[in-house]
């Protein structure tokens, strides 16, 4: 989550409850860090591949959509202003599709934040599948706000899933950043289990446990290690058990505020993040979710 003084944070909005939450969730990041906020709308798509004659023949179309797209800019920009009357609010109305859209518009950002309602509802599969591809190609954190009522960021525990991957050490920076911003403790969770990754099967009677774990513990130390020293006052709680990373992480975002996660490494985790674990966690989450990718950590 580190960034340059100036890098915005950036909110998109489609005019649902979900959406103004997680505006109102940004601004507080926002306004906590001094970062200005960008509130981006996405327009639909067909209406810039159309050609000359058709885009003269939908005018009516085309200007009832841009009135409501900026209708929605104005809702959620009003409430964060009235709710953070000291930010820096910009709003932008861009053409679609969305994901590309937003990676665009967090080119140069600290983050971007989306709203998702229950995953029963129809934007949840919308919102996970955009996350999904801002996590594999956008420059930024993701994080995406399911909570089905306002929380603001707070004091309650940060928990950070921890791999072996170099994406899992860019996580815990941003996990121990958010802590830190917010006067937060830490969970870091690192799940292991003793079958090997090639071919996921193992002798059980040749499994030193007590080594593995050990080692596992080993593995949890190094990624912890730079950002205890950034933020010394961060308490910090390390949970390490043979289970599912999933499993491990839900059962502790029950009490807390937010789950960071890495993309794009090699581990357990930083390897399903964009598969099965990503969507479990994406539509089960009780909290916000940050997906970070290795490359936006920084030692600056």
């Amino acid at each position: 989550m580190y960034a340059p003084p100036g890098r915005a944070v950036v909110v998109g909005v489609d005019g649902s409850p979900a959406a103004r939450r997680a505006a109102v969730w940004a601004a507080a990041l926002a306004s906590r860090t001094g970062a200005p906020l960008r509130v981006v709308h996405a327009l639909p798509e067909a209406l810039y591949l159309m050609t000359d004659v058709a885009v003269m023949g939908q005018g009516p179309a085309i200007a009832q959509h841009r009135t409501a797209g900026e209708k929605v800019l104005d809702e959620a920009s009003t409430e964060v202003r009235l709710r953070f009357p000291e930010l820096d609010v910009h709003t932008d109305l861009v053409p679609g599709p969305t994901a590309p859209a937003l990676a665009a518009a967090g080119a140069t950002a600290r983050m971007i934040v989306l709203g998702a309602d229950a995953p029963s509802g129809v934007g949840a599969p919308a919102a996970g599948s955009t996350a999904i591809a801002l996590a594999r190609h956008g420059t930024c954190p993701i994080t995406v706000c399911r909570q089905q009522f306002e929380m603001l960021p707070d004091r309650r525990a940060v928990v950070v899933g921890i791999d072996d991957s170099d994406s899992s050490t860019a996580a815990v920076f941003s996990a121990f950043e958010f802590a830190h911003l917010f006067g937060a403790p830490v969970i870091a969770a690192h799940a292991w289990s003793p079958r090997y990754a090639a071919g996921n099967v193992t002798i059980p009677f040749l499994v030193d446990r007590d080594a593995l774990e050990e080692s596992e513990h080993a593995v949890m130390a190094a990624h912890l290690a730079g950002a205890r020293e950034r933020y010394p006052g961060v308490a910090v709680t390390e949970v390490v058990e043979p289970t599912t990373p999933a499993r491990l992480i839900l059962d502790r975002a029950i009490s807390a505020q937010l789950v960071v996660v890495g993309s794009h490494g090699h581990g357990r985790l930083a390897g399903a993040i964009l598969g099965s674990v990503s969507h479990h966690l994406l539509h089960h989450s009780p909290c916000p979710i940050m997906i970070h990718r290795a490359r936006h950590h920084s030692n600056a």
